[in-house]
């Protein structure tokens, strides 16, 4: 998958995702750390097939639970939930400085990134940078904002410059501005975004994808900075020009990204006109992704890539993957590193599409059972969301391990991270990964549990979304066997999945 690969004996570890070309630059078996990495593959006490079943059953039986408590939430109705305001989050909420301090870490955090990539080693596993990137960032903080909030509201880094600019008074000479009116500096913006929705945010976040899962260069340090330092340059550039909220709500991928993650989470902002926080809520898990939100196809597909792209990581360690990849050898082995780059994109595209047309084909059962004249695009965005917890637990499950036991090795980096011969914290030079957690069989069963549990959550929340859309209980309850069979097939996939890398069944 990304950067970190250890060429260690295979009978200790098996990766799940290699990233690296046939022209990558070996690893050295001295780190001991992998990615994804799990211990001596794991006998499973029943068959595979078992779990699968068992799995799609739990699923089947939270459906009719969910009918039989919530079958008479329809309407309105359907999208009301609990919820405790609490004044003491709200008054924090309302100071400049949470913001300052998440300023400060994201910051930090890129500062981080781009001087260790190319300044730093070349190796992965000793470049702070490639676990900055890929562990903290990517894997780690999108699962953290789904539990606890969008964190990346407080610690993006390009808000906070931009933010540190405008109180500075020192926008860029190039890209000030004077009002015709007054003739004062105009700090928001100089031109009008067009209308393009958030393909744009879209586009980034696939291309981030690419970068980690097709290009087989993830693990080169010097290339995640480079990527760090041009992405900056561009959304910077972009916020001055077209106003800070619309590029950031529209073109940055990322602020897109954990901007959906985070309506899953139980933390609730209400807001005035201006923008100003009036009380912050705690909420259950998952209930905000049933509050109203744009539509289009653009966020139908933004969900649908948050999936695909997840689910081609865990396909990459499949025997299926790889019997893919060198059956079409002839075709693209003479390309070089190019033909390795194009082979994994056009499996990552066709992915994305198969997926796309699916969730559509099924939305249109959905709505042929509904028996109710609804808007197609609105309905099919609404839906879409109700997919989220399925991508939150997804990457829970897949990167457990990685975010465990890998997140570990940048405690020792900290005392010499540009590895110069410093030691600037002799303490935790000696520190050693612990595998407490991450022996194959409890991470086989935590993804079980996670893999279910997101299941059902997406369940609930698709019948009542079908509630709210078809206004009775009975049309309701129609359109959602569809959809039942789609949480079925998500979840038997996605253990089948999971259990490549790590499982064998006795025989």
């Amino acid at each position: 998958m990304r950067a970190l690969r250890c060429s260690a004996a295979p009978s200790i570890w098996a990766t799940s995702s290699p990233n690296l070309s046939p022209r990558s630059p070996a690893v050295t078996p001295a780190a001991g750390i992998l990615l994804h990495g799990f211990g001596a593959r794991y006998d499973l006490p029943i068959s595979l097939a078992l779990y699968l079943y068992a799995a799609a059953g739990v699923v089947v039986i939270s459906f009719v639970l969910v009918v039989l408590f919530t079958g008479d939430q329809v309407g309105a109705k359907a999208l009301q939930y609990p919820r405790r305001a609490v004044p003491a989050l709200a008054s924090i909420a309302r100071k400049p400085w949470p913001r300052i301090i998440g300023g400060v870490i994201g910051i930090a955090g890129l500062l981080a990134i781009v001087i260790t990539g190319l300044f730093g080693s070349t190796n992965p596993l000793y470049n702070p940078a490639e676990y900055l990137t890929w562990i903290y960032f990517w894997a780690g903080l999108f699962i953290v904002s789904g539990l606890v909030g969008n964190l990346w509201y407080l610690v993006n880094p390009w808000a906070a410059i931009y933010d540190a600019v405008k109180r500075g008074r020192i926008p860029p000479p190039a890209l000030r501005a004077t009002s015709p009116a007054s003739g004062e500096v105009n700090h928001e913006s100089l031109l009008k975004l067009p209308n393009v929705g958030v393909w744009p945010a879209a586009a980034a976040y696939f291309s981030f994808a690419c970068l980690e899962l097709t290009t087989g260069m993830a693990n080169r340090p010097w290339l995640v900075a480079t990527t760090a330092l041009v992405y900056s340059a561009v959304t910077l550039v972009g916020m001055f020009l077209f106003g800070r909220d619309e590029w950031l709500e529209h073109c940055e991928g990322f602020t897109v990204l954990f901007g959906i993650v985070g309506r899953f989470s139980p933390v609730e902002a209400e807001r005035d006109e201006t923008g100003r926080i009036v009380m912050v809520y705690l909420r259950p898990w998952g209930v905000g992704l049933l509050k109203p939100s744009p539509t289009g196809w653009d966020r139908v597909v933004f969900v649908i890539l948050m999936l695909s792209t997840l689910a081609f990581d865990g396909i990459l360690a499949t025997p299926s993957w790889q019997d893919f990849t060198v059956a079409l050898e002839p075709i693209w082995l003479p390309m070089g590193g190019f033909g390795f780059f194009f082979l994994r994109t056009l499996g990552l595209v066709l992915l994305s599409i198969a997926f796309l047309l699916v969730f559509i084909t099924f939305m249109e059962l959905v709505i042929f059972l509904g028996r109710r004249s609804v808007d197609l695009k609105a309905t099919v965005s609404a839906f879409a969301l109700t997919l989220v917890p399925i991508a939150l637990v997804y990457n829970a499950a897949h990167n457990y391990s990685y975010v465990v036991v890998q997140s570990q090795g940048l405690i020792p980096l900290l005392n010499d991270p540009l590895q110069k011969g410093w030691h600037l914290w002799p303490a935790v030079a000696n520190v050693t990964p612990s595998f407490a957690l991450a022996q194959a069989s409890t991470v086989w069963y935590a993804q079980v549990v996670l893999i279910v549990l997101g299941h059902v959550v997406a369940v609930y929340l698709a019948h009542l979304r079908a509630g709210e859309r078809f206004r009775t209980a009975q049309r309701a309850l129609l359109s959602q066997y569809p959809m039942l069979i789609l949480m079925v097939m998500y979840t038997m996939t996605s253990l089948w999945i999971l259990a490549q890398p790590i499982t064998r069944e006795t025989g």
